[in-house]
């Protein structure tokens, strides 16, 4: 730190000494006698010696003052309560424990563990931190001393993390088998457990604990040739927050779930998920439950001859929703009986709607599903999309709310809906339907094709989007499609004029049009493009068609990897 202190120049350091000098000739006129023996020369001298001893003692007690103020101030956290003192370090190592380090799976120097760190700071910190086995309760793989951690934690409950990572794969198993046996001998303290890993044979024991404490659990276990895994646990914990990932539950009913906050299971295609009569149960004494989210799990009922009857689920506290991929009709099942009026963020797809029509009807099966999706749509501040995926014959909808003034939770509004048809045609036109008769006027964005450029699209000569729903969607700003027929389709109904159904006056079809982005289309041409451009805009003088004047709507820009035109 020295080395950024700049240094009094002489002439600031003369006329420092030369005040001195003075200050000490005036105080030492009374002791004139004392020195008169003394020569001219040894008389400056002793006037020298005079005016250092001063700077030195005032030097001296100035740094004693300072010293008073820093040891008032850092001796306050010490005169705090011993278990406050405590609880603060609980608090600072578990979050710093909580969040994964930059760089996690690289070969980067391993850096101490916060609980290493704070011993450093003083005798107290050392002594609270042996002294406490709380605090040695937090464990992480690849970051702590596991053995030493399990045997000073004593029976403090335990929080354990373990993100298997490409070090830990290429440094083999051994170590990861090590670790597992050990915190596995003291499932019984577990209280929160979160584990990615891939098994090899050699751990399927590890499929099976019992841990009566466990709170949180968050599991992403896959095993060999990438099937999903099955646990059974045993203990009958009442669990807060439950992720299951590729990871199935052999016995559900050994689980209290009355005081679940997150639920989330996904890519449990086999065995291992709840069956339907099960999932009710749980989400009807699960009022707190905060998060659902249900991807891709194979969900049946128990008794395949029985028709599920209807059962009202009240979640009041339910601000986060997605149902994606579900089997057949269980989206539909959940989403007509499930009542969430605080939801903020939702992706429900696969919906097999049947009646789009009056959705604010209380005659309407998804009434209370509308009551929160319309809003979300009708205030979207960065647009509604439509993408139409066809190779899933079904179509979604996306409305991003993210501008909007967020919560303390931070669970932000976005919503996310589809339906399912077996003609995906017929999906579109639900979906504009549902659309048009809700009243959106919101900028819509069109993917004609979907988000992604699949073969069995590109190459395709039959079209998979119904261009007459852009009659019904004057707000559409932008379009894109993969197809050469949809392409094609696209920019005919585009480039002719149409009499609108309701006011029969003749009008161009998506007057707000911006865009159409067409740069995966093979073999589109300039001709092509060219064509419409002539239909559509022509000189840009207004048209006189049958004694009716039509105005021409602004030029677009056709983006495409062979021409590029933006007028």
């Amino acid at each position: 730190m020295s080395s950024h202190i700049q240094s009094p120049s002489p002439e600031a350091l003369d006329q420092a000494i030369s005040i001195l000098m003075e200050s000490v000739r005036r105080g030492g006129t009374a002791s004139e006698n004392n020195v008169t023996k003394y020569t001219q020369g040894w008389r400056e001298i002793y006037e020298l010696e005079q005016a250092a001893s001063s700077i030195h003692n005032e030097l001296l007690r100035r740094a004693a003052l300072l010293r008073r103020h820093w040891n008032y101030s850092t001796r306050r956290i010490y005169q705090l309560p011993q278990e406050v003192f405590t609880e603060i370090l609980i608090l600072d190592i578990v979050s710093s424990g909580s969040e994964e380090r930059k760089g996690f799976g690289s070969f980067h120097r391993k850096q101490p563990s916060r609980r290493t760190q704070l011993c450093h700071v003083s005798h107290l910190f050392l002594q609270t931190i042996l002294g406490t086995p709380r605090l040695w309760a937090d464990i992480q793989w690849d970051r702590d001393d596991f053995t030493r951690c399990l045997k000073m934690s004593e029976q403090a409950p335990l929080s354990i993390r373990c993100l298997e990572s490409n070090h830990t794969r290429l440094s083999g198993s051994v170590a990861m088998e090590e670790f597992l046996r050990a915190i596995w001998q003291h499932s019984r303290r577990w209280e929160t457990l979160s584990l990615k890993l891939r098994y090899s044979i050699s751990q399927l024991q590890f499929l099976e604990f019992e841990a009566p404490q466990l709170r949180n659990l968050n599991l992403d276990v896959m095993g060999p040739l990438t099937e999903s895994s099955v646990i059974k646990i045993s203990g009958y914990p009442s669990l807060r927050n439950l992720s299951l990932h590729m990871t199935g539950l052999s016995q559900w009913n050994d689980l209290d779930l009355s005081h679940l906050r997150s639920l989330s299971l996904s890519w449990i295609l086999r065995e291992g998920g709840p069956s339907v009569e099960k999932l009710i149960e749980t989400l009807k004494v699960a009022p707190s439950l905060r998060r659902l989210s249900l991807y891709r799990v194979t969900i049946v009922s128990s008794n395949k001859e029985q028709h599920l009857e209807p059962q009202i689920v009240h979640l009041p506290a339910l601000l986060a929703l997605r149902l994606d991929e579900l089997p057949t009709g269980l989206a539909d099942y959940l989403i007509t009986n499930i009542r969430t009026p605080h939801l903020k963020s939702f992706c429900v797809r696969g919906l097999h709607l049947k009646r789009v029509d009056n959705p604010t009807s209380d005659q309407n099966p998804y009434h209370h599903f509308f009551q929160v999706l319309i809003p979300k749509l009708t205030a979207a501040t960065t647009g509604l999309t439509i993408s139409n995926e066809v190779s899933s014959r079904a179509v979604y909808s996306h409305a991003d709310n993210s501008s909007a003034e967020r919560s303390s939770d931070a669970i932000e509004g976005s919503a996310d809906f589809g339906f399912r048809a077996e003609d995906s045609l017929e999906a579109v036109r639900q979906m504009v339907q549902f659309i048009t008769s809700i009243g959106i006027a919101v900028p819509i964005t069109i993917l004609a094709n979907g988000r992604g450029p699949h073969l069995d699209v590109i190459y395709s000569t039959i079209p998979s989007f119904p261009v007459d729903v852009l009659g019904k969607l004057p707000t559409v700003t932008k379009i894109s499609a993969f197809s050469l027929a949809d392409a094609l389709n696209i920019l005919g109904f585009l480039g002719s004029l149409r009499r609108d159904e309701e006011t029969g006056q003749l009008r161009w079809a998506c007057p707000q049009l911006q865009l159409l982005q067409f740069t995966e289309v093979r073999d589109l041409t300039l001709e092509h493009c060219q064509a419409f451009l002539d239909a559509r805009y022509g000189d840009g003088n207004p048209l006189l068609v049958e004694g009716e004047i039509v105005q021409r709507p602004p030029r677009v820009t056709i983006d495409h990897a062979f021409f590029s035109e933006d007028e």
